[in-house]
């Protein structure tokens, strides 16, 4: 028997230990000093602290982005499959346009040309995605090109954001420029497209510079030297007419950020220009396991491609990014994360809806602790040819990936934490590592306490504040024992205390004032 049998054998058997522990908590004590003898182990008691005085960092208003691939999020499928109201649901803060690689290709006045695909190219290669061929299953012969109103142009793009009252985070291709010695031609497109956006009195902060040009898959593959030089040069011809924007720069993978005299010398090149650098964090991405959730608290940053002494919790992965800011002389930068999940794995298929929301809860509270501006998981929705991309690599997101693209639980998940968009961080502390906590505070003292319990128990968990309660507002889970999102949470009150019982390996919201 294999090392991989033995793994989804031990993972089964283990999520079946869980169940049955669960259902064998269902029973409550009938007596105080039963229940105090049941919950007197030590891992079945936490306590919570919440200090609201105690205030750390804001969260922007378009904190919980989601990306949309202008190419898969075609017309019919957004109107037939009301994607709009999904979104809505899911309280998203931002949507990312075009998607992501599609970036290094897309034209955004010609948005009928194929994903991956690059109009500047020679035609006698347009319709064969170079290394590609017919990469996406919406393919459209390059003739219909400029007839094609299938896929989601700007105006689009835009309507959804304002229906949304979402943050538009908008990509601009710089590869094309660079790989056709067509640099002006460039910078004259991405103009064009900001002035339109004022001409229209579309209200776009932030554009990003580019999608991974440092990856060997991408349209142009930069050095570091060659990035920082279009970076600059787009970014002081964009500041000098539009110098209000944020520039958003993705000089660095999640492994290459180690190079840090790489990063320092971007920084202090580019500081001028760019108010944002992006790093594209997938968790665990070939490494993915249930054992290996359990055991990285928090989780930590490591993938099949980093060296084994990379791999760090990401409150210090950040924390280490955010020091580069200030020896390259550029305090005022800001970290965002544009592209986000679970790491396509082998067993990353073998999770349920729930597992997989718990997780993805886990990754964007680290974010928001950690003092991430931004997030936009990857993707909404990404359908990609067998023929040409066999292994079709598993992206969880917020709707299923094929028709009637019903909601998932990282819906809910989205639903439960959008909340803290727009508040404070405030400090917390947890008795346990294992129970996971995060706390954000708004203006009129309302709260939200998010709460993950890594453990195979059920657990009593007593939560102290600052000030006295004066109602609940909500209070959900997650968990694996019932598979559903449960919105009715039985909590008792008493001052400034809140208690509750939460099941094992579950997320919770709790909205109070």
């Amino acid at each position: 028997m294999n090392r991989r049998t033995l793994t989804f054998l031990g993972f089964i058997l283990l999520s079946c230990t869980t169940m049955l522990l669960a259902e064998g908590e269902d029973f409550e004590p009938t007596s105080e000093s039963h229940l105090d003898t049941f919950y007197a182990n030590p891992q079945r008691r936490v306590t919570v602290s919440i200090s609201e005085s105690q205030k750390l960092h804001a969260v922007l208003k378009g904190f919980l982005g989601i990306n949309l691939s202008y190419f898969n999020v075609t017309d019919e499928i957004w109107q037939k499959y009301d994607i709009l109201p999904k979104l809505q649901k899911a309280g998203v803060g931002s949507l990312r346009y075009p998607g992501g690689e599609e970036t290094s290709f897309f034209h955004w006045e010609h948005p009928g040309v194929n994903g991956y695909e690059d109009l500047w190219d020679p035609k006698q290669i347009h319709g064969v995605s170079p290394g590609r061929g017919k990469f996406q299953t919406t393919w459209v012969s390059p003739e219909k090109w400029a007839a094609n109103q299938d896929f989601m142009d700007f105006d689009e793009f835009m309507n959804a954001c304002r229906e949304l009252d979402a943050e538009p985070i908008v990509g601009l291709n710089l590869s094309s420029g660079k790989k056709h010695n067509r640099q002006k031609d460039g910078i004259d497109e991405a103009l064009r497209w900001m002035r339109y956006c004022k001409n229209k009195g579309y209200n776009v902060k932030y554009w990003y510079l580019d999608n991974e040009p440092w990856h060997f898959e991408a349209a142009h593959t930069f050095t570091n030297d060659e990035y920082a030089d279009e970076v600059l040069a787009y970014g002081q011809a964009i500041k000098k007419e539009f110098p209000d924007v944020k520039l958003i720069a993705n000089p660095t993978s999640s492994s290459s950020y180690n190079w840090w005299e790489g990063l320092d010398k971007f920084i202090s090149d580019t500081k001028s220009v760019i108010d944002f650098i992006d790093v594209h964090w997938y968790w665990g991405w070939g490494l993915v396991s249930f054992e290996n959730w359990l055991a990285q608290t928090p989780l930590e940053t490591g993938d099949k491609w980093k060296k084994k002494e990379w791999f760090r919790p990401f409150p210090e992965d950040i924390r280490l990014i955010q020091e580069s800011f200030k020896r390259a002389g550029a305090p005022h930068l800001k970290l965002v994360c544009l592209e986000w999940n679970i790491g396509p794995s082998n067993w990353s298929q073998t999770f349920n809806q729930s597992l997989l929301a718990i997780i993805q809860a886990e990754l964007l509270m680290e974010f928001a602790k950690a003092d991430v501006r931004l997030t936009c998981m990857w993707p909404l929705l990404w359908q990609t040819s067998r023929d040409v991309w066999s292994e079709q690599d598993f992206f969880p997101s917020i709707i299923t990936q094929d028709p009637p693209f019903n909601p998932t639980l990282s819906l809910d998940m989205f639903r439960m934490l959008s909340p803290i968009q727009g508040k404070t961080i405030v400090s917390t502390q947890s008795s346990r590592d294992d129970l996971r906590v995060l706390a954000a505070m708004g203006n009129d003292k309302e709260k939200i306490l998010l709460l993950i319990n890594k453990n195979a128990l059920r657990r009593k968990i007593t939560v102290t504040l600052e000030e006295n309660i004066i109602r609940i507002n909500s209070a959900e889970m997650i968990g694996l024992k019932h598979q559903v999102c449960q919105k009715q949470l039985s909590l008792n009150i008493k001052d400034n205390e809140i208690s509750l019982f939460v099941e094992p390996y579950s997320f919770v919201a709790i909205q109070f004032k």
